[in-house]
């Protein structure tokens, strides 16, 4: 009956195994099949293991994994372990692929000492989450537990034994098991001393024998709690944490482990305890002594001491306005991004600045007029930027002392749907000016933050912040220009003619009847076309004269066509098109008084005479203002016809005349005359112009010197004769000139007059060779100052004569 049984339950064995075999095959793929079959430990899965025994000739260690998925040394001791190392041992076996295997066939000798494990002194379990029911046979996946034994190296190779606790198999793998499993303590302990997501930080204390300070996370900002109540600088914090995240601990830093006195160290009574909350979780470390360039320092979850080194105490070292935020505000936006309104609040009055559907700033309380974009943007910046300078009172118990308990001013910055980015409140400046009192709202600190480009742009928010555009037209349908100076007034009007170019023509008509300078018009017409204050001063001042204004030095009326579309709803488009446009004709007059700073480079007040605003315009607009319309080009001769050259002196005269296309000196053998230079000097006089032109009509010569002239030059043309007197100095830089066939009296630079006044001996090829090295010279000099690459350009970098504006408005 046994033996029957016994067969049956055989042939049932056979016929499961059989099953098995060739079920699992038909379920998997032949690759996948062949893959498991190579590896020593098929099913194992190093996620699904949580406790590790590791025997080797350092000891036993023991390894559990906690809820967080870090890993614990707990025996011999509890200490973090090394993660990496610990993944590391486990991925190893997961991947572990056989080099060869040996078991034992028939009655052949087969002794497991022989491979090493007749001791059995090297082993790991691995043991996993897996749970497996004793009564019923798990045919495949992972187990829940795996041990495997550790034999010897292999004599030829790299390559080592080892078995499994299930069976007498012997597997060949690669030696560099050997290196993972032979493991001590040291290796397999964290040697970082913190284990956190800084991320996922909500607190940092720092607690030193004379502050505890608490630094709390607020939504993306962080905030000190103790022992006040501000705003931490975000940076410093994150700073301190990343450097808490990256404080590792070098091997031989590890003190021995085992009872240790803490006073020996200072750590009964640390100098420093820094605490970082994960999670509800907190991870505390305290330091003691230094040591050298280190300091003792431990975990107080742990009892292993160790040394660090001490430059992390310069990171915890601090006070708490030290973690303070220098920032008054924090709001997150690119530019004026995300930025929709700005408000300002005083005692009297709201100021509303905010963006149009157009996206463009305008103003909208008190008035609706245009904002300034540029000083709207930077106002926003200079919030972002604006920088505590003195912490002055954490508990204020009279905010009228600062001017804060009826605040000069309350700040507001919006953004989309009226979301408040920020709010503060500021109060009086300091006696010396340059700093005041602010606070933020809903809080009770009170500091200081300096007052440059912040204060001034409150106190005169209305003129701060409305459009620095002035005048605005459209210059091609100007008609008229009218300068009035103290001394002389330009009449100036565009005609129908157009010059060689295609250029319109402009005509004077005061003080002398002449064509205008074009140049010079049409840059006075581009500044004024779209003219823009510098800054606004004063609006509806009540003393002109401060500003030198009730009588202004500078009045330009500029008159030019507006167009005005009147076209109505019920019009067509396309039929309407003249009806539906009216012109009228605008006159704007600019009013210019006295200068800043009183220098002739310094801007100078001005404003609209319908407008009561004062503004300053920049000197360079000034100086295109003042310019000379009238034209200044004294001579009128062509440099082909000239014939004959006489420069009369008072006691000498120099007659150089042309003869066969080459040019002699009369009267004087000199051979290196060149005549190059007579036509150089021929060429500045046809270009020679006046820097201004000082009376149009002379009515008395002998006050310029110009009956007796210094020098007299007489250009022979032939049939017709023209000439150029230069009479005496009209102060350090400028002559009197006059043509012979003008009657204006002309102001030349004292440059100019010294090329004219020759001798004959500047005319040879000495006085050439003597000029080109002085030229040389002054160029060598001053190279290096000039801008650009080519040393020089026009107005704004462009070639002279061009728009300053680099274009159409």
């Amino acid at each position: 009956m046994k033996f029957k049984t016994t067969i049956i339950l055989l042939i049932i064995a056979i016929i499961g195994i059989t099953y098995i075999f060739v079920y699992e095959k038909k379920q998997l793929p032949h690759e996948e099949w062949e893959r498991l079959q190579k590896k020593v430990l098929p099913y194992f899965k190093a996620s699904l293991v949580n406790k590790i025994e590791l025997k080797n000739e350092t000891g036993k260690i023991v390894l559990e994994k906690a809820e967080n998925d870090f890993w614990f040394i707990v025996e011999p001791y509890r200490l973090r372990a090394n993660n990496s190392e610990v993944s590391s041992i486990l991925s190893e076996f997961e991947f572990m692929s056989k080099v060869g295997s040996f078991e034992k066939e028939g009655d052949k000798p087969f002794d497991l000492k022989h491979y090493g494990f007749d001791k059995q002194e090297n082993y790991i379990t691995m043991h996993t989450s897996v749970k497996t029911s004793p009564d019923k046979i798990q045919v495949t996946g992972p187990s829940d537990k795996y041990t495997v034994f550790i034999g010897e190296r292999l004599a030829a190779g790299d390559n080592v034994y080892i078995k499994l606790d299930t069976n007498d198999e012997v597997f060949v793998v690669p030696g560099s098991l050997l290196e993972k499993i032979n493991k001590s303590i040291l290796d397999l302990r964290s040697k970082w001393v913190f284990t956190f997501d800084k991320e996922a930080v909500t607190q940092l204390q720092i607690k030193t024998k004379e502050h505890n300070i608490v630094c709390e996370k607020d939504r993306e900002f962080w905030r000190i709690k103790e022992p006040l109540d501000d705003l931490a600088d975000l940076e410093k914090v994150r700073d301190i944490i990343a450097k808490l995240k990256n404080l590792g601990i070098d091997r031989e830093d590890f003190l021995p482990e085992g009872e240790v006195e803490m006073s020996k160290f200072g750590l009964d009574n640390p100098a420093y305890m820094v605490t970082v909350t994960e999670r509800g979780h907190d991870q505390s470390v305290i330091f003691g002594y230094s040591l050298d360039n280190k300091v003792y320092a431990k975990r107080v979850d742990e009892k292993s001491i160790f040394l660090l080194k001490d430059n992390i105490l310069a990171e915890i070292k601090k006070k708490p306005n030290d973690l303070r935020d220098r920032a008054l505000v924090r709001f997150d936006s690119y530019g004026s991004y995300g930025v929709n309104k700005l408000e300002f609040k005083t005692k009297k009055d709201t100021i509303s600045i905010e963006k149009s559907l157009e996206l463009d700033w305008v103003i909208r309380k008190p008035i609706d007029i245009y904002a300034d974009q540029d000083s709207a943007r930077n106002f926003i910046e200079k919030i972002k930027t604006l920088e505590i300078v003195d912490f002055v009172s954490d508990k204020p118990e009279d905010l009228s002392v600062y001017g804060l308990k009826e605040p000069v001013f309350e700040v507001s910055v919006i953004k989309e749907e009226d979301k408040e980015l920020s709010r503060f409140y500021v109060g009086n400046k300091l006696p010396e000016g340059n700093k005041c009192y602010v606070k933020r709202v809903g809080e009770d600190p009170v500091y200081t933050v300096p007052t440059v480009e912040f204060y001034d742009k409150l106190e005169n928010a209305l003129i701060a912040f409305r459009d620095r555009l002035v005048c605005d037209f459209d210059k091609e349908l100007v008609k008229k220009i009218v300068i009035e100076k103290t001394d002389r007034t330009f009449l100036c009007e565009k005609t129908n003619k157009t010059d060689e170019e295609g250029n319109a023509i402009w005509e004077l008509s005061k003080p002398i009847q002449a064509r205008a300078d074009a140049d010079k018009v049409n840059q006075i017409v581009w500044n004024l076309s779209f003219l823009k204050a510098e800054n606004h001063v004063a609006e509806n001042p009540s003393d002109l004269n401060v500003f030198g204004l009730d009588s202004p030095r500078m009045k330009i009326h500029v008159t030019y066509e507006k167009i005005i579309n009147q076209k109505s709803e019920k019009q067509n488009i396309a039929t309407d098109v003249k009806d539906a446009i009216n012109k009228i004709i605008e006159t704007k007059t600019l009013l210019i008084g006295n200068t800043v700073g009183g220098g002739d480079m310094d801007n100078s007040y001005a404003m609209i005479d319908d407008v009561n605003l004062v503004f300053e315009l920049s000197w360079p607009k000034i100086r295109d203002f003042n310019a000379e319309l009238a034209p200044t080009k004294i001579l009128d001769f062509e440099r082909m016809n000239v014939r004959k050259l006489t420069l009369v002196y008072p006691d000498r005269e120099i007659q150089i005349e042309k003869a066969d296309n080459f040019w002699e000196l009369k009267n004087y053998d000199i051979k290196d005359f060149q005549s190059r230079e007579v036509e150089y000097y021929i060429h500045s006089l046809e270009r020679l112009s006046g820097e201004y032109i000082e009376q149009y009509k002379a009515t008395n010569l002998t006050q310029f010197a110009l009956d007796e002239p210094q020098l007299s030059i007489i250009i022979g043309l032939g049939e017709r004769d023209e000439a150029l007197y230069i009479g005496k100095k009209k102060d350090e830089n400028n002559y009197y000139a006059k043509s012979k066939n003008s009657e204006c009296i002309y102001v030349i630079g004292k440059d100019a007059v010294a090329k004219l006044m020759r001798k004959e001996d500047d005319f040879t090829l000495q006085a050439v060779e003597r000029n080109l090295r002085e030229a040389m010279d002054v160029l060598n000099t001053t190279k290096d100052q000039i801008p650009g690459e080519y040393g020089g350009g026009g107005m704004h970098g462009k070639p002279p004569g061009s728009s300053p504006h680099g274009g159409f408005h």
